[in-house]
């Protein structure tokens, strides 16, 4: 070690360009490293905006459509799609006058066509007394354009005085017609 010492001492220069050219040499490897590092991908599945004590609605042409309340809600980084978070005092509304109520435990909106999927202790019921009065499942999606309710699991309904449970359920609100999975029916007269 001492031999060492009196070697550097006799040659600074060399020392000082040894020294130099490590420095360099590690100042490359971490360039050359960062720039052959792949970029973090974008988390664009990621919610941008949290809100609480949400009120929304929704219009169709110049007439309401929906409107609700929610606990909470969640954007999307491109902000056409909201997912809402124990929604309740929901109504949709058909030819500007309600027409159904909902709750759920979460609501999801796309706001480019206005469908909407609910899940978690679903709840649609009737305002109107020649409707269907009463709808609980865990999942279901309304297509807006199509003005279509589709629940596909079990379905408990009534209907006219009738107890209706069917596995699946599909309904068109604007024209009345319905498809129907395996269904029990039972009366209540």
């Amino acid at each position: 070690m001492k031999a060492l010492l009196e070697a550097a001492s006799r040659r600074p220069a060399l020392v000082m360009w040894t020294v130099g050219g490590l420095l360099a040499a590690i100042l490359v490897y971490y360039l050359v490293t960062a720039l052959l590092m792949p970029d973090n991908p974008a988390d664009f599945g990621q919610p941008q905006i949290t809100m609480s004590n949400v009120k929304g609605q929704g219009e169709r042409g110049n007439q309401l459509g929906w409107r609700f309340v929610a606990d909470s809600s969640q954007t999307s980084t491109d902000g056409m799609v909201t997912t809402y978070h124990h929604v309740r005092e929901g109504v949709y509304y058909l030819k500007g006058k309600p027409a159904y109520k909902i709750t759920a435990d979460q609501v999801t909106v796309d706001l480019r066509s206005m469908n909407y999927t609910g899940a978690g202790a679903v709840h649609v019921w009737s305002v109107l007394p020649r409707d269907l009065s009463d709808l609980k499942t865990e999942n279901i999606s309304w297509n807006n354009p199509l003005q279509t309710l589709i629940c596909p699991t079990e379905v408990r309904a009534k209907y006219k005085g009738y107890d209706i449970v069917t596995s699946h359920l599909q309904a068109n609100l604007a024209t009345g017609s319905s498809s129907l999975g395996s269904t029990s029916i039972k009366g209540n007269g």
